[in-house]
């Protein structure tokens, strides 16, 4: 007999874990998401990645922005991953195991919105998962699982979030039966909680004042949301890619092209561009937008 559940969620990063719940024949009830909101220059009104996956899953879809005024069914455990709100008191104890959290650090690290790119922008060599009971407090509910799982070299916070998703769904997979059957009990957070909120554009705004080690590790941490950009003749440059490697020392905020490559210096060292997108233009190599500069760039 399959386990009836409710599965709440709104981003791509969800997406694994309600399928893989579908493939694992959990009884999906009702699929909770966000509401639809307009995307793109156009403004266009587009569903939320799970409602689209839901849909073609035929499943039963909740689209809100708040569960203040929701009616769940009946189910044995209620799932979220990044659903983008909080679960209100009266349906914590609704689901007859509760509701069970994805959370993208090892808790009680980085409780919020953000973990991964903020552990990312710490300089933090790995991040993490947990999988917890929800309380009336943000995150800090008890753990069934968890575990550390470190950065890879050149993975940007998306990258990291992506490769978490896809590869920890056999976790949640595993620990729903656990708590289903009453064989896992969940365990209190233990240690002092830091926390992750969302990054804003103003974080992605680069400081090349900083050393080229921390401006790398930031530029990774907003990459993609809410992405890395920098100031060229008054006009917004998105910065979308830059190597690992710290490059050789040039004035600050200086672009040099130097044997094919190009750098702009930092407090020390430099940083190499990859590839980057001018206001109004589409993406280009580093190189490709250095050489229709008609005069020397300082960032």
């Amino acid at each position: 007999m399959s386990t009836p559940i409710v599965f709440a969620g709104s981003p791509d990063v969800a997406e694994p874990y309600l399928r893989a719940l579908h493939d694992a024949q959990f009884d999906i009830r009702a699929v909770i998401t966000r509401e639809d909101s307009r995307q793109g220059r156009k403004g266009v009104l587009t569903p939320t990645a799970i409602a689209t996956v839901a849909e073609e899953l035929d499943l039963t879809v909740i689209k809100t922005n708040s569960l203040r005024d929701v009616d769940i069914p009946e189910v044995e455990i209620a799932v979220v991953v990044a659903y983008g709100g909080m679960v209100p008191r009266r349906l914590l104890d609704v689901p007859a195991h509760g509701w069970v959290n994805v959370h993208f650090s090892v808790l009680p690290k980085y409780r919020g919105a953000a973990p991964v790119q903020r552990a990312m922008w710490d300089g933090e060599p790995s991040t993490g998962i947990s999988i917890f009971r929800l309380v009336d407090e943000l995150d800090a509910g008890p753990v069934y699982f968890s575990r550390t799982v470190p950065f890879e070299d050149d993975e940007t916070a998306s990258d990291a979030l992506t490769r978490l998703a896809t590869s920890t769904t056999d976790e949640l997979i595993g620990t729903l039966r656990l708590i289903t059957t009453d064989a896992i009990s969940a365990v209190a957070q233990i240690g002092e909680p830091s926390f992750a909120p969302k990054l804003t554009r103003e974080d992605g705004r680069i400081d090349w004042s900083l050393g080229a080690a921390t401006v790398i590790q930031r530029i990774r941490a907003v990459t993609r949301e809410p992405g890395a950009h920098t100031t060229c003749h008054g006009d917004v440059l998105a910065v979308l890619g830059v190597a690992s490697q710290i490059g050789p020392p040039f004035p600050r905020g200086n672009v040099v092209v130097s044997d094919g490559r190009v750098y702009v210096g930092t407090a020390e060292s430099s940083v190499e561009l990859l590839e980057v997108k001018p206001a109004g233009k589409i993406a280009m190599s580093a190189m490709a937008w250095a050489r229709g500069q008609r005069a020397s760039v300082v960032f």
